[in-house]
């Protein structure tokens, strides 16, 4: 019998961090803390589940201070439940996958300079990406999906909804084949949840996607307003827990009815994460990310071959104790410096 942490995707590698983390508080510390997993974020405040049900909680002040994650959906923290009202993220635990794309430089953050990494979702297994037979296919776009969600770790799994707008589907499905020989493709006709109820159908080609969800397993669905995320998880959980929306006849774009991320949990195992519509994403590599900003910066400091660690009148190490440059994008900045000093 799975535990409830187990249920919700918990394993050894969290298990270790966790521990971990443990080990460096004292025995009364440790009795008020509890692993949980982030299941919905709003501005300042994150539901969370563990053992001991769903709850709101906040991030810690020392957290928000020193540089740490901030958590998202997805995330496995280590909860405070000293608080009366509402409990204290203290850290996020390290991740298994990170889905993110870059944001910042323009054209959805495609070009070279995007300097921002936004994270979609965390420690997710595998990622539906949903597109439909209709004026939003783009492939070219497809493609991009495809490649972050192969950046996170991720496995990507693509969906061609809505399938019932077409006779054949063929044409679609050898389009979104080109996309790479070794991807999972399905092919789904999600009802709305009303015909459901009305006429008892459960949905062509679901019985495919639903055997992704496995005990443990977390899947989460991206693509563009109107094709079918939220009429597609609804499906997936038997009710109607994500809201759904029309589909304008001027453009074939949709309305954004799902305005957060929320983690389902699914009956019969495996968890859900519905996400906003994407109208584009562009790829979030570390490595390649722009540091225009710091190398403006760096004109400034003192010597010429600074490396912006302990020499005095560094303008980028000034920077971050104006707290202007995170202590994650110095790390990343001299670490391609050093790449750079290399070649």
């Amino acid at each position: 019998m799975p535990s409830e942490l187990e249920i919700l995707g918990w394993g050894p590698d969290f298990e270790d961090a966790y521990q971990t983390f443990c080990a460096a508080l004292s025995p009364g510390e440790q009795e008020r803390v509890t692993p949980v997993r982030v299941v919905g974020v709003q501005r300042q405040t994150f539901q969370v589940r563990g053992v001991g049900g769903e709850q709101e909680a906040r991030l810690a002040g020392a957290s928000r201070h020193n540089g740490a994650l901030t958590p998202a959906i997805g995330d496995w923290c280590v909860l405070d439940t000293a608080s009366d009202s509402s409990g204290r993220l203290l850290e996020v635990l390290p991740r298994r996958t990170t889905f993110a794309r870059a944001l910042g430089g323009g054209e959805e953050g495609r070009r070279a300079g995007a300097v921002r990494q936004q994270v979609i979702a965390a420690n997710v297994d595998l990622v539906l990406i949903v597109t439909s037979p209709d004026l939003d296919f783009d492939l070219e776009r497809l493609e991009r999906y495809v490649l972050a969600v192969q950046h996170s770790g991720a496995r990507p799994v693509l969906v061609l909804n809505k399938a019932d707008l077409h006779a054949q589907a063929d044409w679609w499905v050898e389009q979104l084949r080109s996309l790479g020989p070794g991807l999972e493709i399905h092919v789904t006709s999600a009802p709305a949840s009303s015909e459901q109820d009305a006429q008892g159908k459960q949905g062509e080609g679901l019985d495919g996607v639903r055997a992704l969800l496995t005990q443990g397993v977390t899947l989460a669905l991206i693509g563009s307003s109107g094709v079918g995320k939220s009429t597609l998880t609804n499906a997936l959980l038997g009710r109607p827990a994500a809201p759904t929306g029309e589909v304008r006849a001027s453009d074939q774009q949709g309305r954004h009815t799902t305005t957060s991320r929320t983690l389902y949990a699914v009956p019969g195992g495996g968890l859900l994460i519905d996400n906003p519509g994407l109208r584009d994403i562009a790829v979030w590599d570390a490595d390649a990310a722009g540091f225009e900003d710091l190398e403006a910066l760096a004109t400034q400091c003192r010597f010429r071959k600074c490396t912006h660690t302990t020499e005095p009148g560094c303008a980028v190490r000034a920077a971050l104790r104006a707290g202007e440059v995170s202590a994650a994008r110095l790390v990343a900045f001299q670490k391609q410096s050093v790449r750079r000093g290399r070649r």
